[in-house]
């Protein structure tokens, strides 16, 4: 009969030889046998954590720290089996156990990065990856973990770099093949970066996180059952938590679907009740229903996110939230996209209507089309110095400062007016020649994550260009222009890009057409402003402004929606518009 030793020994070499069905047999016999074996208890306690039963796992190591509480490696399989809980708080101070008992303890100090960065502390797990591959340069794990801190760092190049030499060091790690994606999803090339997902989930096809990235990449990609069936394999697989929960809400966002997404973020939220990025996506999902008495203060910790790029400003002076501010000097500012501010500078007259004197702060581009902005007491660029002020609030905080429901938004339009010369000067230029005038924009800031889905490009709207008894006029401007070097365009169109300067020729252009047709970016939203007549084409899941499913917006009464009804598909969208324009060309003809 096989001694203990012996037995543990068999164990050990059919868990390493990933025979584990078999190793787990005869822990479980060694701990039948004595259950005070320390190494039986630690061992099938790691391979539990790694066959997708981490809470087990965890169990079993406390049993094993219990008869051996001086064990570096117990401790550090501990928080292993934490981290894949999604407790990275637990895991770290485990680690740092860990690392108290035995400071050159490579693969604690690997792992560690790891939860550092999931808490974002982002230059302390770098210096801890670092530490692991001082002590084991051939470390694939330290590399692994030191390519996820430049990639939480925004160094998605030197993510790739790292990953790379990871995956060439050890070409059967699973994580080094994970990361590699990660890092390519990074840069945009979602093909190789699905590649590399599946090179890993081939590898290790029970690799529940690898299984929940490749459902993000896929969501992000609009291939929603397919993201769906990944993130149920990633839970069948053990990898429940925060992670997948967020990463599946996300996809139902895209998906236009938020109560799902709610019911994810609030599962994320009794973990991490104060996590501000999950906070902010709550907000957005029940801003997307209309609950804007949930939405705006969930959506006001978007100011709380210390991940967001650029970081949120700090200001010493307090944030105005909607109580008495006669006789004091308010800071209005801009924070996030063109299109943002010209919706939300609305707000501006209503604050000076409350006896404000109101300084706003505004992109550069927009100080031309925004001077005339009634309730101003100067308006500056931002990145220019700021005059003294008492109080502050974003832009996009006042509808909550005001208590804005769907039913009383400040939607009188115009609340923009053009330049009257350059308004003029364009009217001369646009008024030979009958028909429709159409001002047409197909494509966003490619910078915008979700840009690839909201931009129809020019060869989405295309059909539209086909409706007869119209002019059609190109106002495209930055990215997207490029379009017009592949896609043929009828005699009806004329390009204006290239002799617009700023947004207030855009405006004094819009003043002068029947309509525009835009994507969901900047110039829909001065058409808006300015009271022209806007048809904006959307995708199936659209930003929270456009809501889901109605044809109007509470936020400019002179706009009609064209929504998709399938992802990805322009082409429907396109006739749809194409039949309206034809419709109205008749009526303007008869």
């Amino acid at each position: 009969m096989a001694t203990i030793i012996e037995a543990l020994l068999a164990a050990i070499d059919h868990h390493q030889s990933g025979r584990l069905a078999e190793a787990a047999t005869l822990y479980g016999r060694i701990l039948e046998a004595d259950p005070e074996q320390p190494d039986a208890a630690q061992l099938l306690g790691v391979l539990q954590a790694q066959t997708g039963r981490p809470a087990e796992g965890a169990r079993l190591l406390r049993r094993a720290l219990a008869l051996r509480p001086v064990s570096a490696g117990a401790q550090s399989n501990l928080a292993g089996a934490l981290q894949t809980m999604g407790d990275a708080a637990a895991a770290e101070a485990g680690y740092a156990r860990a690392l108290r008992l035995d400071p050159l303890l490579a693969d604690a100090h690997a792992s560690r990065a790891g939860a550092l960065r999931d808490l974002n502390r982002v230059s302390e797990a770098a210096r801890s990856a670092q530490r692991a591959l001082a002590l084991l340069p051939a470390s694939a794990d330290a590399l692994v973990n030191l390519a996820e801190t430049a990639l939480a760092g925004r160094r998605a190049e030197e993510a790739e770099r790292t990953a790379r030499r990871a995956a060439a060091l050890a070409p059967g790690s699973s994580a080094a093949w994970m990361m590699l994606g990660s890092a390519r999803a990074a840069r945009k090339r979602w093909n190789e970066a699905e590649a590399a997902y599946r090179t890993a989930l081939d590898l290790a096809p029970g690799y529940g996180a690898a299984w929940g990235n490749l459902g993000s990449l896929l969501a992000g990609q609009g291939r929603f059952d397919e993201a769906l069936a990944a993130f149920a394999t990633a839970e069948q697989r053990g990898f429940c938590g925060p992670s997948l929960w967020s990463a599946r809400g996300t996809a139902w966002l895209a998906m236009a679907r938020p109560a799902e997404a709610l019911a994810d973020f609030d599962r994320v939220l009794e973990v991490r009740p104060d996590d501000a990025g999950m906070r902010w996506n709550r907000g957005f999902a029940r801003l997307l229903v209309g609950d804007c008495e949930g939405g705006w203060p969930e959506f006001d910790w978007r100011r709380h996110d210390a991940r967001a790029e650029p970081p949120w400003r700090r200001f010493a002076q307090p944030t105005w939230t909607g109580g008495d501010i006669a006789g004091h000097t308010v800071l209005l500012y801009a924070e996030q996209g063109l299109g943002d501010t010209l919706q939300f500078v609305r707000y501006v007259p209503l604050v000076a209507a409350r006896g404000a004197r109101v300084i706003v702060e505004v992109q550069r581009p927009l100080m031309s089309v925004l001077s005339g902005l009634p309730g101003m007491g100067q308006l500056i660029a931002r990145g220019d110095p700021l005059p003294d002020f008492d109080l502050e609030c974003p832009l996009m905080s006042l509808p909550r400062a005001f208590g804005t429901r769907l039913d009383d938004v400040p939607a009188t339009v115009p609340y923009l007016h053009p330049d009257p010369e350059r308004a003029a000067a364009w009217s001369d230029r646009l008024a030979a020649g009958p028909g429709l005038r159409v001002g047409l924009v197909w494509a966003g800031n490619p910078r915008f994550p979700g840009d690839a889905l909201r931009s129809p490009r020019l060869a989405g709207l295309r059909p539209v260009l086909d409706v007869p008894g119209v002019r059609f006029y190109g106002l495209q401007k930055g990215p997207g222009r490029e379009d017009l070097d592949r896609v043929p365009m009828p005699s009806s169109f004329t390009d204006l890009g290239p002799d617009i300067a700023d947004f207030a020729d855009t405006a004094a252009i819009m003043a002068n057409l029947d309509l525009v047709i835009s994507s969901c970016t900047g110039p829909a939203h001065l058409a808006g402003a300015l009271g022209v007549p806007v048809w904006v084409v959307l995708p199936h899941s659209p930003d929270w402004r456009w809501l889901l499913e109605r044809e109007d917006s509470p936020w400019y009464p002179n706009a009609r929606l064209f929504r998709q009804t399938r992802v990805g598909d322009w082409a429907e969208v396109a006739g749809r518009v194409a039949d309206a324009l034809r419709n109205a060309a008749l009526r303007t003809s008869a």
